[in-house]
Order: structure tokens, then sequence, then C-alpha cells
């Protein structure tokens, strides 16, 4: 696990403050055991920190008298297929040198999610780079006389170096989608690398270049009879993502819930003769929670289900869970060689399932009607903001701010398959922010995952096919049927409006997209008691909100059965990042 920051001074004749670098110091990690665990450089204009637990069991950094690199994750350089990549340490040098050189022979090789710091001593050029996907992300802060990084945003929000404003274009593509889109943050000046780019930081010189572009990839053409040999292809190299991320471990953990994407994670494992410790923390009683343990009993895994135990709201790991479950005996005595990392089923319903994509979607977009295709887009996935509870201003400012997002972020794309437009937009946006509070607080949680679903030269496969045959989870089942035969003998949880389970399903199971009356009950107790901290900020609330309705909004939520929470998800997320940077934004709108 590894975290990293640092500063650059963009004139030579600037000093960086101590103040400054001692603030950078003691936010990188909120853990105690980090205290005097911070690896520095520090050179006429630059410092550089660095965090690392050893959580992947080698080095992630690189040091000699030309250049010094940190990376966060593992590069995974693969300069052959038939060989396995190198070392952590090895894959950071080779990427160094390169990017030291001019050259992307490097980053084309790398298939695996990270990211990396790389400076060159004689000249004072920094480098910032991400994987093919952008995965793992780094932040910078670019200010009239420094540039200011960092592995997570909470690090640049909690430097009380220079005042933050508000990028209101940014909070409204949070409120719709959970993420800012394009290299946006929901600060002004602070940005985060795009999928496949490096930027590079000499004096007040700023180069940004893309040195991957998926919908730069070829169309392969094949007909619906092709579907077998493709998935069997597809399958092959899924293996040997697994394999390359295995290396020589025998024994590993791993999540198994209830749906597929972790199913064929461990039936993977299974099928290269690996022992796996795995774990689910779904609610008792969930199909995700007994079709779970019904797989880990089929595939033969060592099981333990979790008790719910979140570090935060956005904690969808439960990573005081996982925590407890790592240092519980159970555990132990398996000896894993790295007990800390967990292999996951991210990225799998989305980059190969397809799941947020139907038929109108796509065949709206191959006719270039875009305003249909984005209309059937936001139907079929419940999505937008709702701004009833903000002044009709605001509102208005939200709305085309977010409208304007939206349509710069698909007229980038250029596929040779107009169809795959709205695909390239969720990897390139949703996928590649879809780890986003993993690492955020990946100095608390002390977990790191192996995420094969990521791994860029099997995303690249499925690019290069036509995209019809993976809707609703079609072509998916077809690549399932290359698992051990144990994979697909006991249910699973679909997708709404997916292919559905075709195998009999034990009565009385809640479904994990049906709310029950207890997660109503509490989503309401929670939106009022958030509301009333809303309306007691007297700035913000005169400022953003409209106190009329949300009198009403709190009325009718304490008197009527249904649960209308949802209304104060765009004030709630605008609040969350104005707390943040008041009193500095009163003035803003």
């Amino acid at each position: 696990m590894t975290i990293f920051a640092g500063i650059l001074a963009r004139h030579k004749d600037k000093i960086i403050p101590n103040s400054l670098i001692s603030e950078l110091r003691t936010v990188i990690s909120r853990h105690p055991d980090d205290k005097n665990a911070v690896i520095e450089f520090t050179d006429n204009g630059i410092y550089l920190a660095k965090v690392d637990i050893n959580v992947l069991k080698q080095p992630g950094s690189f040091s000699n008298k030309e250049l010094t690199a940190f990376a966060a994750g593992d590069p995974l350089y693969q300069t052959n297929p038939s060989m396995m990549p190198g070392p952590r340490a090895e894959s950071l040098q080779n990427l160094a040198f390169d990017l030291a050189a001019g050259k992307l022979d490097a980053l084309y090789a790398c298939r695996g999610t990270y990211c990396a710091v790389i400076y060159e001593h004689a000249n004072s050029r920094l480098h910032l780079v991400t994987d093919k996907l952008g995965v793992r992300p780094v932040y910078y802060w670019v200010l009239p006389d420094f540039i200011i990084f960092s592995t997570a945003l909470r690090i640049l929000e909690a430097l009380s170096f220079q005042k933050k404003s508000l990028n209101l274009q940014g909070v409204a593509e949070i409120a719709c989608f959970g993420y800012p889109l394009s290299d946006r943050s929901p600060y002004e000046n602070i940005f985060t690398l795009y999928a496949g780019e490096t930027i590079s930081f000499s004096n007040e010189t700023i180069n940004r270049q893309k040195y991957w572009e998926w919908d730069k990839l070829p169309i392969e053409k094949t007909s619906d009879s092709d579907i077998g040999t493709s998935a069997k292809h597809l399958h092959t190299i899924f293996i040997d993502s697994v394999k390359i991320r295995l290396q020589e471990q025998k024994t590993v953990a791993a999540f198994l819930s209830g749906g597929l994407d972790s199913r064929a994670i461990v039936g993977a494992l299974k099928s290269l003769d690996v022992e796996i410790v795995t774990s689910n923390f779904a609610p008792l009683g969930s199909q995700d929670q007994v079709f779970g343990q019904l797989a880990a009993e089929k595939l033969g895994t060592h099981h333990t289900h979790l008790q719910i135990g979140k570090q935060d709201e956005r904690d969808s790991y439960h990573k005081l869970s996982v925590n407890k479950w790592i240092n519980s005996t159970t555990y132990t005595d398996k000896k894993l060689p790295k007990p800390r990392v967990i292999w996951s089923g991210d990225g799998g319903s989305v980059g190969l399932g397809h799941v947020y994509l139907n038929p109108d979607i796509i065949q709206a977009s191959r006719k270039k009607d875009m305003g249909r295709a984005k209309k059937e887009f936001f139907t079929y996935n419940n999505c937008g903001i709702s701004t009833k509870l903000l002044k009709p201003k605001i509102a208005s400012t939200l709305i085309n701010f977010l409208n304007d997002g939206i349509q710069s972020e698909l007229d980038s794309i250029h596929s040779g398959d107009p169809g795959r437009i709205f695909y390239l937009f969720l990897m390139l946006n949703d996928q590649r922010r879809h780890m986003f509070n993993h690492f955020e607080n990946i100095d608390l949680g002390r977990v790191e995952f192996e995420l094969p679903f990521f791994d860029s030269n099997f995303i690249a496969e499925i690019i290069k096919l036509p995209i019809d045959p993976f809707l609703r989870h079609v072509f998916y089942m077809e690549w399932l049927s290359y698992f051990p035969k144990a994979a697909l003998e006991v249910p699973w949880q679909a997708y709404p409006g997916h292919m559905p389970c075709p195998l009999p399903q034990p009565e009385g199971l809640t479904y994990q997209w049906n709310s029950s009356t207890e997660a109503t009950r509490q989503n309401k107790l929670h939106a009022l008691k958030y509301a009333k901290e809303l309306s007691r900020d007297s700035v913000f609330s005169h400022q953003y909100l409209n106190l009329f309705y949300l009198r009403l909004w709190i009325i009718l939520m304490r008197f009527r059965q249904s649960d209308r929470s949802y209304l104060l998800q765009t004030p709630g997320i605008l609040y969350r990042y104005w707390s943040k940077v008041a009193p500095n934004n009163k003035n803003q709108i």
C-alpha cells in the first residue's frame, strides 16, 4: 500500500515554505503507525513524501543520482506475454527511465492498476502518470508558485496553505453520477489525471500527454456464431491476468458475494489450484449472503460472513469488519503470503457485463441521435440531479454545468463503432472513479485489492469486439461456461433486466435492488438529520437553499410514508464540499 504526495516550486527562485512541508507530512496519513514511517525526498524546489506499509511485499520506490520515483499499486510491466511481469520496483525503474528519456514504451507494456511520480534531479522536471484506465488516481493542484499533488484528494483538502474554491461543474457531476467527469474535481484548479495520461511539470510549463486512447482501438468484425470463440479467447486473457497477479502465491484471500463477478475471480483462482479464504458482508438472509455461502461450499473455500462494519457512510467494503477478519485466528492460521491483499470482482459488471447499457442506447448512438441516446441512458439508469430544494439560480447553474459536462465528454469519444460511445463514457468515468473511496481512505483501511477485471489487456480485448452480444450479460454467461462447472451449479443474484438465473432459488431471501422497509426508514432518518445540519448553517442555507421547499420537504418526510430523501442528495453534496472551503465561498454565485 502506498500513498504519495509532493510539492514542486514552479520558479527557480521560489522556496517551498517549511510550514507547507510540515503540514503535508502531517496529513499524508491519519494512521498512528505511519507517524514515523514517512519516506521523504527533498531538493531545491521539490519535496516528495510517501507512506508504504509493505502490503504488496515489494518496494514501491526507486532512486539513484539521476531520478527519484514512487509508485502506488503495481504497474505489472510485461515486455513479453509469455513472461511474468518484473518486480514492482523494477517496473517503476523502467517507467522512470523511459519517461525521463521522452519514451512511452514502458507505459504501453504495463497492464496493472497503478500511479507513479518520477522526478529528474538535473533539470527539476516532475512527471505524474496513471494506468491506462486511470483507476489509481493522482490529483494535482495548480497554484501560481507551486504544484501540489497527491494520491488522495483528502490530502489536498486538508492543506490550509491556500484557500480553495468550489468547482460547481464538478459538484453537479458528483450529484448526478457520484463522481466528476473528465479531469475535474469539486475544486477549482485541482485536477486529476485522465485515463492513460502522463503530465510533466518543468518550471512554469505543464505538458499533458495521453499515451493510451481506448477509442482508437480497432473493432473486429465477428458474427454471432463467433461468440463462443471470442468468449474462450477472453477467458484465456482473464486467466492470464489472474496468473500475473498471483505470481507464486498458493493461498490468497478474496471477497465472495452472491453475484457473478467475485465468483468468476474465485473460480479462476480454483482453476489454478489455489487455496482461497473468502468473506462476504451482505445482510443475513439476503440473496447476496446465501448465494455467496452456497458458492463457497461448492467451490471449497474457507468462508466467513462478516458483520457490517463501515469506516464511514461511503465505505462499501466494510473495512472495520475486513480488518477484524484479517486479524482473526481463522485467517492468520492460513499464513497468507500477502494477508492484507484481497482479490475483488470490482469492474466485472460494467467492463464485461455492460450492466448500464441496453439496445436502445446502442442503436440511438449508432444513428448519431445523441439527444435520444442520452435520454435513454438517463432513463435506463435512473440518474439525474434533483434541484428542487435549491434556489432557482443555483439549480439552473448546476443543471447547465451538468449538461455541458456530459456533452463535452461524449464529444471527446471517437469510437470506430458509435454504439460503444456510452460504454467508453462509463469506462473512462464511472469505472475510472470506481475505487475513489477505497483509495481516499487506504491509510485507515490498510488493505489493497487485486483487480483482474481492470487488467488493461483484458479490457482492450473486450473493446475490440462488437458490443451487441455483451448486453444483458449474454456474452458474460458464455464466458463463464469456460470456468469450473461448480461456479454455475448454485444460484446467483442477477441484475434486473439481465439474463435471469435459471436455477431454483430458496424462497424468502431479500434482493439487493429492492429496498427494505427498514432501509427506507433509515434513509429518511438520516436525511432529516442532515437537513437540520444544512438549515442550521445560516450562510449556506441563505445562499443556496430554497427554504420554503426545504420546510415543506421536512413536513412531508415526517408525516408521509413515501421516501423523498433523494431530493436532499444534490444540496447535501453541495454542502459537503462547500463546508470544506467556507468561508472563502460566500460570493461565488
